[in-house]
């Protein structure tokens, strides 16, 4: 169950935009986010659900801050033991 569960693991991120409010899902369940490669995919997938969710915000009108909102959300809304994971495959190495 517990496989099943985390194969269809998804993240609905959700911003309010000037006319309506926009969702994008990213699928994270197929990754290893402990690791730097899974943890690249995925952010990967947000930067790409980023774009096209902020792609109607010119650029002098905030898109970078709408990008950084929805990567912040969709890191937020993964579970806690998730996070954690992802957080530390971030966190670079030192010799």
């Amino acid at each position: 169950m517990k496989t099943l569960a985390s194969l269809t693991a998804v993240l609905i991120v959700a911003i309010a935009g000037s006319a309506s409010a926009q969702e994008a899902r990213i699928r994270w369940g197929d990754l290893d986010l402990s690791t730097a490669a899974g943890a690249d995919a995925f952010d990967a997938r947000i930067r790409s659900a980023a774009r096209k969710m902020c792609r109607n915000i010119p650029v002098t009108g905030g898109r970078a801050a709408c990008q950084t909102a929805v990567r912040d959300e969709a890191v937020r809304l993964l579970p806690g033991a998730a996070q954690v994971d992802y957080a530390l495959s971030r966190v670079p190495l030192v010799a």
